[in-house]
């Protein structure tokens, strides 16, 4: 009878055990697949303009120059970068006449991802170039233009990273200067 009653517990124990453990495999199972999943997605995400402007806000930025160029290379991952094209065409609107020397030219910004141009900002190098900032918008007002930057937009987040701002400090300084209005 004790035989019986051992054989009968250790089958009971057994079971329960397989039990136990089998509903922990399910749940770490599921577990693993949905924290897969999520790398996955994540992974698709990081080649994306989405992906580029939360670098801007959460990464390290520093400046390298590669074959003459200066480049600025995220710190958090180096092949998401922002580099300053040749200088374009003179370019003049009423928010560039505010400066002792109007030498005033446009500049195209590339954002770029594994050597591959995702986005081209159109920046501006002011009053000599002391000064490089990203083109404001426009709207009419009573049928004149005035200017404004929205300090949500890619174009700022950039430019806090690689503009220039000569004595004025930062964009608000210049925006101050160059009489353009920042929004939120």
């Amino acid at each position: 009878m004790e035989v019986i009653l051992l054989v009968i517990g250790a089958l009971f124990g057994g079971l329960i055990s397989w039990v136990i453990t089998h509903k922990y495999y399910e749940k770490s199972s599921k577990e693993q697949k949905e924290l897969l999943d999520g790398l996955s997605q994540e992974i698709k995400e990081t080649n994306t303009l989405k992906y580029f402007e939360f670098l801007l806000e959460n990464s390290k930025w520093n400046k390298e120059f590669i074959d003459h160029d200066e480049i600025w290379v995220a710190e958090r991952n180096n092949t998401f970068q922002i580099k300053s094209g040749e200088e374009g065409r003179e370019f003049h609107e009423e928010w560039t006449k505010m400066y002792p020397d109007q030498s005033t030219s446009r500049y195209p910004v590339y954002l770029i991802i594994n050597n591959t141009i995702i986005k081209e900002l159109t920046f501006i190098s002011l009053d000599g170039g002391r000064i490089f900032v990203p083109m404001p918008d426009r709207k009419l007002e009573n049928d004149k233009p005035s200017f404004f930057w929205n300090m949500n937009s890619l174009e700022i987040k950039v430019c806090l990273i690689i503009g220039h701002y000569y004595i004025y400090k930062d964009i608000f300084g210049v925006a101050k200067r160059s009489k353009i209005e920042i929004i939120n």
